[in-house]
């Protein structure tokens, strides 16, 4: 497979290429990259002919070196996933690079095992996003859509609606920033600061949406979604905690699935389920049971691979590098 630099025109309406090639991806995307190089990523991009592209991000380590990674890349087709690997590690060979990471939206099971291990491609010790998701089918009509729900989850959207949740968008990041950081106190983990969700607000512009839930004057639920092409991503959201009878954040869900369908998406990625599979033990087990409630299609994705670039630096990726990508 043959790959080459992006030209700058190409480079220039790159959104335009990642939605050509009908599996976009908000991580292969323009506003994306934006986003990443705030912490320092450096952002390349290849086209493959007319079958695909991939926005490599260059992460800088110690020694003048590099690591890349193409977050949920190359976006080709399945059977071409391990040449377009190979093509792309030739391709950064000139960038002092010690190897590439990519975590493609490719089915466990997808690629010929011995066509990776021919190309020294191996699975990665690290996950940096999600092997499991949830996907909801947003052709639907909305009664069938209901209908395949959990029926405590249909209850509970009925609920917030008789209660009278009023459910809305904000431009209003520091509003939204608010009641994440109430969900991240109750339930106790950490969340970006608001100069990150500035920073989404400001890469994607109209296609990212900042929904609240409000009980009367309080706001009482938040999620936000990025949208692109015909395709949705849940990115940030929870419920504050407050107004348990009201169950204003089921209802939030359902408005976003109805307010991306309007805006012509087919495919809504709820963005990560647990990686044992709903074991009870993991803590995000609850939130798993929850985002089940709603019905859709429980995907595995391959993972993330890994190869080395310039072999004598792939070392440095094993000892230093799989670990600043995990943490960035």
């Amino acid at each position: 497979m043959r790959v080459r630099p992006a030209t700058a025109d190409e480079a220039g309406r790159w959104d335009e290429l990642v939605i050509a090639t009908g599996r976009p991806h908000l991580l292969q995307s323009d506003g994306w990259a934006k986003v990443k190089a705030a912490t320092g990523w450096r952002p390349i991009r290849f086209v493959f002919g007319e079958d695909g592209v991939a926005q490599v991000l260059l992460r800088p380590l110690p020694l003048g070196i590099v690591a890349a990674y193409a977050p949920r890349g190359p976006l080709v087709a399945n059977a071409d996933v391990t040449d377009a690997m190979v093509a792309l590690r030739e391709a950064l060979r000139s960038q002092r690079c010690t190897s590439l990471l990519c975590d493609p939206e490719v089915p466990a099971g997808a690629l010929s095992p011995d066509a990776l291990v021919s190309a020294r491609i191996s699975a990665a010790p690290v996950h940096v996003q999600p092997t499991r998701t949830l996907l909801m089918d947003l052709t639907q009509e909305p009664e069938p859509m209901l209908a395949a729900m959990r029926k405590k989850t249909r209850q509970y959207i009925r609920k917030a609606e008789r209660a009278g949740v009023v459910t809305e968008e904000t431009t209003d990041v520091r509003r939204f920033h608010a009641v994440l950081r109430r969900v991240a106190e109750r339930d106790h983990f950490g969340i970006h600061d608001l100069a990150y969700f500035e920073r989404l607000r400001d890469a994607f512009g109209e296609r990212a949406h900042f929904q609240i839930a409000r009980v009367g004057k309080e706001d009482a639920g938040a999620l936000l979604v990025v949208r692109m092409g015909d395709r949705a991503w849940e990115l940030f959201g929870g419920w504050s905690g407050h107004h348990a009878e009201e169950r204003p954040f089921y209802l939030l869900k359902w408005r976003s699935f109805m307010r991306m369908k309007q805006l012509g998406v087919t495919r809504y990625d709820m963005w990560g389920l647990t990686e044992r599979g709903g074991d009870a033990d993991d803590a995000l087990a609850g939130v798993e049971n929850f985002k089940l409630g709603f019905g859709g299609e429980i995907v595995t994705w391959i993972g993330a691979l890994e190869m080395p670039v310039t072999p004598g630096l792939f070392p440095l990726w094993q000892l230093a590098g799989r670990r600043r990508l995990a943490g960035a």
